[in-house]
């Protein structure tokens, strides 16, 4: 019964940090953090739900799975100068080697104004059972137009929980945006952090 209802919940729900786009349009991101490889593909079906594909390599059990993913924003507030978010998150598939099952859920909401944003997300692994915290806190030192390439410096923060323990992970970033690209990389001199994500 509870199998039933956490692959109800996923299917219902989203994965990814990214937020929808307008409806059809699509998205592609590869990223990779010191735990996880991640490549996905998602179409906005709607204003607010993207579903795609995704291969996941966890690098640490090295296992890979193949997943269907979603993007559910659930909810917006939009205000003169600043915008928050809130999406649920999942997605469900299965490990290539061994067919098993694997799924995630989650939670991420952010803020942001044209200068600062802050982000939170709340994420379960199946394969592993464990729960994985992300906060971020970013400052743009300077404002552009929507035309203009935006720099934004990311103080990224990781906790995670797994058989009673916790490991903790604090990595610098620097993010580029410009148009429909997005570019993020990151180092704290022991581990790295990449991505890349295009909407078209």
């Amino acid at each position: 019964m509870l199998r039933s209802l956490l692959v109800f919940i996923i299917l219902l729900s989203s994965i990814s940090a990214h937020p929808v786009i307008f409806k059809n349009g699509k998205v592609f991101w590869v990223s990779q953090t010191p735990s996880l490889n991640d490549i996905r593909f998602g179409v906005s079906q709607t204003s607010n739900w993207l579903i795609g594909g995704r291969v996941l390599e966890d690098r640490k059990s090295n296992e890979t799975f193949a997943l269907i993913n979603n993007n559910y924003l659930a909810k917006r507030w939009n205000s003169r100068n600043s915008q928050a978010n809130i999406y649920l998150l999942s997605s469900v598939g299965v490990n290539t080697k061994n067919s098993k099952s694997m799924g995630t859920f989650g939670v991420h909401g952010d803020w942001e104004n044209r200068q600062l944003m802050v982000m939170q997300m709340l994420e379960y692994y199946s394969h592993t059972s464990s729960w994985v915290s992300s906060s971020r806190f970013a400052y743009s030192p300077y404002t552009v137009d929507y035309s203009k390439m935006s720099t934004w410096l990311i103080a990224q923060y990781r906790i995670e929980y797994n058989n009673d323990q916790f490991s903790y992970m604090f990595i610098p970033v620097v993010r580029f945006f410009k148009g429909n690209y997005l570019l993020e990389i990151g180092s704290n001199g022991d581990d790295s952090f990449f991505t890349f994500m295009t909407h078209f």
